[in-house]
């Protein structure tokens, strides 16, 4: 914050200690001199600027109803402003004791609390207002990649290949083919089993699939190869990728 005060400082040098705006153009003058001060020296408030920009931006691109773009300005500039007067705050806290002080800290993390129900105010209007929109928009954009089933089967085998290298690495234990956390095998044979499921859709042909993939699990036990732990981490990982590559480009 020290920083901050020698810019306020640099800034306001030509000023007199006792100066108030005389005319109506002084004090608009002096209060966009607020604002670019807070924004040149405060990176939240730069945050808040450049979200608050994206979201006007996208409301005029989805061309909005009136009642909801008038609801996301409101918003915009509510948080604008509760940012503005913490920092403030801030500046006002420093100014009158340098030293740090239960009492201070509290007035500071008050006005700081005070920013933060404002943005979760904000975002909550905004994802009520943009949800609707951009769930249309996503569907649209997941349905023109959907995947065939004959491909999918490539992708996710691949997927759970790269996934168990990945893993085994961070782990330094076993190789991509043998031991270490997690079974590759088992990984594969469970996603093995997942996929034909979800082709299929016969139980029959997913209940002999499923058994394959516990005799390849078991397997991997009682040769010593892996522990219970590394198998049930193998085949958890197989069935939650291809379970969400499905849920996003298959079904």
């Amino acid at each position: 914050m020290e920083s901050n005060h020698i810019k306020i400082k640099d800034d306001y040098k030509h000023r007199d200690k006792k100066y108030t705006p005389q005319t109506l153009t002084e004090s608009l003058n002096a209060a966009i001199e607020g604002i670019i001060l807070a924004t040149k020296t405060e990176r939240n408030m730069r945050i808040h600027f450049i979200v608050a920009l994206s979201a006007i931006l996208l409301a005029l691109f989805l061309r909005l109803p009136k009642i909801d773009l008038l609801l996301i300005f409101i918003s915009v500039f509510f948080v604008l402003f509760a940012e503005t007067v913490n920092t403030s705050i801030e500046y006002l806290s420093d100014f009158i004791s340098k030293e740090q002080s239960p009492k201070m800290a509290a007035v500071k993390n008050l006005a700081a609390g005070a920013v933060l129900l404002s943005a979760f105010g904000a975002f909550i209007v905004g994802y009520e207002i943009f949800s609707k929109y951009l769930y249309y928009m996503i569907y649209y954009i997941v349905n023109m990649i959907r995947t065939p089933g004959s491909d999918i089967a490539i992708v996710v085998i691949s997927l759970v290949f790269v996934a168990i290298i990945i893993i085994k690495a961070m782990f330094n234990k076993g190789t991509p083919l043998r031991g270490g956390l997690p079974s590759g095998h088992s990984a594969i044979a469970f996603s093995i089993w997942l996929m034909v499921s979800f082709l299929t859709l016969n139980p029959v042909v997913s209940l002999l699939t499923f058994v394959l993939a516990l005799l390849i699990a078991f397997s991997r036990i009682n040769s010593g190869i892996h522990t219970r732990l590394e198998v049930f981490v193998g085949s958890l990982i197989g069935i939650l990728i291809t379970a969400l590559i499905f849920k996003l480009f298959y079904f």
